[in-house]
């Protein structure tokens, strides 16, 4: 793909990126740069025991990062985004456990001018597990480059 710009975007449209399989590995490396050990990310027994998951759950940070990253393979915002500008509602409503394939979809919300003339476009994201269940939502609003600026 290439990158899409401000104009290029209209309100409604959608894409689907494709999907990544949550590892241990990937579990392990983001407790450790993270520094989040919690139990319920590690330690398998302990969730036998004392999870309602019975099993280890990804972070739910790290189920939010790799949504976005798995937006950025699209191609879409390469050499196009001036700025991401931030993430508004996040929820998670549903856990991630290792094994699960996640897939984010984006909708887009609004387009719109900001005081300075640069192009603002708001997203819907969702990431889903391979259930077709969403495991994150939230919005996020980036600032985009105008075709006359490519």
């Amino acid at each position: 793909m290439q990158a899409k710009y401000f104009e290029e975007y209209q309100i409604g449209d959608r894409f689907v990126t494709s999907g990544r399989t949550i590892t241990d590995w990937d579990v392990y490396s983001f407790a450790g740069l993270t520094a989040d050990w919690n139990p319920l990310h590690v330690d398998e027994e302990w969730c036998k025991k004392h999870s309602q998951f019975k099993t280890r759950i990804a972070h739910g940070p790290l189920t939010t990062v790799l949504g976005l990253g798995l937006i950025t393979r699209l191609g879409y915002f390469d050499g196009s985004v001036i700025a991401f500008l931030g993430i508004d509602k996040l929820r998670i409503p549903a856990p991630v456990m290792i094994g699960d394939t996640l897939r984010s979809e984006l909708e887009v919300m609004e387009t719109k001018l900001s005081s300075k003339g640069q192009g603002i476009v708001r997203f819907k994201i969702e990431v889903k597990n391979q259930r077709d269940q969403v495991v994150v939502h939230f919005e996020m609003a980036n600032m985009m480059k105008k075709m006359a600026e490519a």
